[in-house]
């Protein structure tokens, strides 16, 4: 909040005008041109810069989002920080998530404290200072006249990936589809898709099922489904195994995928 009630309360009045189908708590800002779909809120303090939300998204209080998107169905928890990050439809980040330059995927249960983002040094250079190779002036001056260095790249989590806490995840890695991070594991190279990692650095613990079940449910790519699919098949998804999952799906026939928004 600004700390002035009257400037508080007559933005809390315009926001409410322009944004009628918005829920906003006092204290949070909406600046530049942000798109919202319907069932939206923001908590208290939020702030929100160039960003699009789909339907059914929350953004808990003292969030911070800039040049991000929600494909719907989604809460962002306490103190989470997010910038030029993609969220998938039915994930939700817990607090204090801090992460950049990500792509998440659908059904995604991210676990407090993850970090992603922060850039990365050359390890091969004589120097590891960005005072040489960066123009971002990160020390408040710069010697460099050009990008020598590429300092952030793009990271992404597939889909129906689960994070424990306090995981970090190096610029550049790719999480595959189901994967799980368990708690505290700092991961600096690509996982393979239903792996389960952890350590320091990250390494394969085990695999959550064997190598043919693995192809049959990414062939599937269920987290496509339409929601008509996903509640036809609830039944199946809440049981021990992925056996009845797989029976039922070669007793229903050719799936009409739905590769769009849910």
């Amino acid at each position: 909040m600004s700390g002035n009630p009257l400037k508080d309360a007559v933005k809390f009045i315009l926001y409410k005008r322009r944004y009628p189908g918005v829920t906003l708590a006092r204290g949070a800002t909406l600046a530049g041109d942000n798109s919202f779909g319907r069932n939206n809120s923001f908590g208290k303090d939020v702030y929100v810069l160039q960003s699009k939300f789909g339907e059914n998204v929350s953004v808990r209080d003292n969030c911070r989002v800039f040049h991000s998107e929600f494909e719907g169905n989604s809460i962002l928890y306490e103190n989470g920080t997010l910038g030029h990050v993609t969220v998938g439809a039915y994930s939700y980040l817990s607090q204090n998530a801090q992460i950049g330059h990500l792509s998440i995927g659908r059904f995604c249960s991210i676990g407090p404290g993850l970090k992603s983002g922060f850039g990365i040094h050359p390890t091969d250079f004589v120097s590891t200072s960005p005072v040489f190779f960066s123009t971002r002036k990160q020390c408040g001056t710069t010697f460099a006249d050009r990008e020598h260095f590429t300092e952030h790249e793009q990271t992404k989590i597939g889909h129906d990936v689960w994070t424990g806490n306090d995981v970090y995840i190096k610029d550049g890695t790719t999480v595959g589809d189901g994967a799980i991070l368990a708690a505290g594991a700092v991961v600096v190279r690509d996982v393979e898709p239903y792996a389960i990692v952890g350590g320091v650095p990250a390494r394969i613990i085990r695999f959550r099922f064997d190598e043919t079940t693995i192809a049959e449910l990414l062939r599937h790519e269920w987290w496509n489904w339409s929601e008509a699919e996903l509640r036809e098949a609830q039944a199946v998804f809440a049981v021990s195994g992925v056996e009845a999952f797989l029976d039922w799906s070669k007793t229903r026939g050719p799936l009409k995928v739905k590769t769009g928004n849910l």
